[in-house]
Order: C-alpha cells, then structure tokens, then sequence
C-alpha cells in the first residue's frame, strides 16, 4: 500500500535539512522541539499518489495570517491577490524560500498550503472574519492541470508564548480530486465463450460532468472527504458533452476484451454528488456479425451517490453473449494502494 510522505522545511536562513521518522495522520503536533529557531518553518505532508516519492515534488505555495491584540496580519502581504503564494522550492537535497519571516510570539496563527505551487487563480480572501483559500474556475481539463494531483493542507491555532522554542508548521496535505477508472472485463472464461462471440469495444466515454469549478476552504476540515465536497462550486454551464466529452478512451480500433482491459484510466474528476446527466457512453459488439450497439449508463442509477476526495472509483463491465452491458458494484478504492500512513521527512 503507498504511504503518504512529508517534508519538513528546516530554517536558518531558509534553507533545510531531511531526516526520516513516522507519523500519524492526526492534527496533534509531534515535532515541537528546543533549539529549532525562531524563523517560520514548515512540514508538509504529501500524499504519495501520483507524488510516488519527495524527489517528484518540486514546489508547493504558502499563505499565512495571525491574530493579534490589534487585529489580523498577512505574514506574506497576500491577502486577496491570486497566485501569491510563498513558493518552497528544493534546491539539490534541500528546500528554500526567499525572505523568510520571524515568528510573533503570544499571537495565533493560520497556514495554508497549495500543491502544486503554480495552481492559478489561488487566493487567500479576507471577505469574512475568518480568512479563506478560495481557487476560483480551476479548470480540472487544461493542459497544465490534466492528471495533478491538486492537494490542500492547512495548520492552525498555533501560538508561542514569548520566548518558547518554535516548531515548524505541519502541513498535512489533502486531495481535493477524485480519480475514476472504467474497466472492460471478459464475460467469463474464454475458453467457454459461446461460437461467434467476440466481445469488442469500439468508443467509451464520460461526459455530461463539468470541467470548472471553484473551490472554498472555508469548512474544510483536514481528513473530511464530506467538506471537501461541499466546498467544490462545480459550474454546470461547462458540463461536457458527447461530442465534446469530459474523458475519452480514444479507442480508434475495436478493442477485443479476451482480458480486463482498463479503458479509462486515472481520470481525475471533482468530489460532487451525481445528478441527471453524467454519463458513461459505450459502443460495442457482442460477435463478429453484430453491428454496433451503443448503450448509456448515468451514473446516478449505479448504487453511489457521489464521488469523494481522494478516493479511487473504478467502474467494470462486461459484455454478455447476449449482447447486454453488465455493471458490477463500483469499486471504490484509496488513491491506487495508498495506506493513508504518513512517511514524516524532517
């Protein structure tokens, strides 16, 4: 089962140092300890899907504020532009960020964390008391989001009295997507397969589904795929269509199903719940003879409600001699094997 992987960024002078331990996936703070500064650090936490390991992370961005006696403070100056985040890049086998900041003791503090660290149309808005990441119009479809891995992390709470030993901040990322497989399995044992029975696919497609959304961190809580879900705006003018579809198998010759043929593969959608219209489209013949039948299933008639985040929903079907479509029970799965442990690199 894949793990989920933390880096911890060390300070003086920004840059840092990587050690190995283990960690659980709770909100209680294990990595105060004497002697760590009195530079802004930061653990990230990172699961390992599709992020195999540290060295496929680059960059991620930081937002942060405080609370103090004379109200609230941006610690980055970022409040309420997009794509300001604070980058944290690697640089050989450590981490750094430019212009690091102190911490204020005896005031309390909220970090954000976005990966990856170029996702646009990033903000961290002040529109309420309680300020927010707010990703407006992500377009889960474009060319530079297409299969990431889009991630949240957040740490709050966290005040030094004057004087303690500070700790770096520990952000815990969580999915935000959700990832969809469509499988096409054989109709029994082949060797038992009825004369003339050829099972071929010729097209499948999932569409009827909205490639915008925005999202709002404001009821996020770390580890509930529900408010996740809830804090996703999907834009229903921009659901795809058949001809134009939100994934396509892009089959151009029939695909003979003599094994399980994975069709759709790692199509990463937005946590929703299902509504009138989101469909899976397939063509297929049953024998050499058959013509092309075309079927749809929508995917609220399947026995789920919704898609949450990071969760893996693999869809199989198989074609019977008789020509049907068969469904089987979706399968719902974590990200690929992933365990949801934590690998602590500090």
């Amino acid at each position: 089962m894949k793990m989920k992987t933390t880096i911890l960024l060390l300070n003086a002078a920004a840059s840092l140092s990587l050690l190995a331990s283990a960690s659980s996936c709770t909100k209680t703070r294990t990595d105060i300890g004497p002697e760590t500064g009195t530079y802004i650090e930061f653990a990230s936490a990172l699961t390992k899907t599709p992020v195999n390991t540290p060295d496929d992370m680059s960059e991620f961005a930081v937002w942060a504020y405080y609370q103090a006696a004379d109200g609230r403070h941006d610690v980055f100056g970022q409040t309420d532009m997009e794509n300001t985040g604070i980058t944290v890049s690697r640089t050989g086998g450590s981490w750094t960020y430019e212009n690091p900041k102190m911490w204020e003791f005896g005031v309390t503090y909220t970090f954000y964390g976005i990966y990856p660290a170029d996702t646009k149309g990033v903000s961290m808005t002040a529109a309420d008391e309680n300020p927010h990441i707010v990703m407006k119009n992500y377009d889960i479809l474009s060319t530079e989001n297409a299969g990431e891995d889009l991630m949240l992390a957040v740490d709050d709470g966290i005040n030094y009295p004057e004087g303690s030993d500070t700790a770096p901040v520990s952000l815990r990322f969580t999915h935000l997507l959700s990832m969809v497989d469509l499988v096409c399995r054989p109709y029994g044992s082949q060797a038992d397969w009825p004369e003339n029975y050829k099972p071929e696919v010729h097209s499948v497609k999932l569409y009827g589904i909205g490639s915008e959304a925005t999202f709002r961190s404001a009821g996020f809580i770390t580890g509930n795929v529900q408010s996740i879900r809830r804090g996703w705006t999907v834009d229903a003018s921009a659901a795809t269509t058949e001809s134009s579809p939100y994934a396509d198998a892009g089959i151009t010759v029939p695909v003979l199903i003599d094994t399980e043929k994975n069709l759709l593969k790692d199509v990463m959608v937005f946590p929703q719940t299902f509504a009138p219209g989101m469909r899976i489209g397939i063509e297929y013949t049953a024998s050499e003879d058959s013509p092309v039948r075309s079927t749809v299933m929508e995917l609220i008639s399947l026995p789920l409600e919704a898609w949450e985040a990071g969760k893996h929903y693999v869809y199989t079907f198989t074609i019977s001699p008789e020509g049907r479509i068969i469904f089987e029970m979706p399968d719902v799965r974590p990200w690929e094997d992933a365990s949801g442990g934590i690998i602590i690199i500090e």
